[in-house]
């Protein structure tokens, strides 16, 4: 992952009106804190501005105001109390609405980037398509995530075997 802004692998379906996106890109963090958005993703997005909130694998997700519309509909449905409180703390305290500048790229908070450990000698990233969704993180820790998941999936040979996965 030494080279940045290289470009590993994107696809962007149009699903309806809905955009999916999938891919994994390498990104620097400029000296400002902006981080530019792959064209690909950028070209299906129907404003120039995106939601910025935390996620639970200790990154940020980025979502097309449509779909944060959405997310917070659903957080909506959960009943008061200390969940909610807690969603509410997670993902709608954090969130930051952003503008995609000329360039392609968006603001990230000091916060922002301490949550997902960006910056901290590495100003590298990793933005993956999440489908309605972006992920950012830190190539370091995209690499744990990515290796819990995979533990996760190898422990459950059902699924690996109804799904026929490689």
């Amino acid at each position: 992952m030494a080279i940045s802004g290289k470009l590993w692998f994107y696809v962007v379906i149009y699903k309806g009106s809905r955009v999916e996106f999938f891919g994994e890109h390498l990104k620097s963090l400029d000296d400002k804190g902006r981080v530019s958005i792959p064209k690909e993703f950028r070209e299906m997005l129907p404003q120039a501005g995106l939601v910025v909130t935390k996620n639970l694998d200790g990154g940020l997700t980025l979502y097309p105001p449509q779909e944060w519309e959405q997310f917070v509909k659903r957080l909506e449905q959960c009943p008061g109390g200390k969940k909610r409180t807690s969603l509410n703390r997670l993902y709608l305290a954090p969130k930051t609405e952003v503008l995609i500048d000329k360039q392609g790229r968006i603001p990230l908070s000091k916060a922002q980037c301490k949550w997902a450990g960006i910056g901290e000698g590495d100003r590298e990233v990793v933005i993956v398509g999440n489908f309605q969704r972006i992920d950012i993180f830190s190539p370091d820790h995209y690499r744990e995530v990515v290796g819990s998941d995979v533990e996760q999936i190898r422990e459950d040979e059902e699924l690996i075997e109804k799904l026929d996965l490689p």
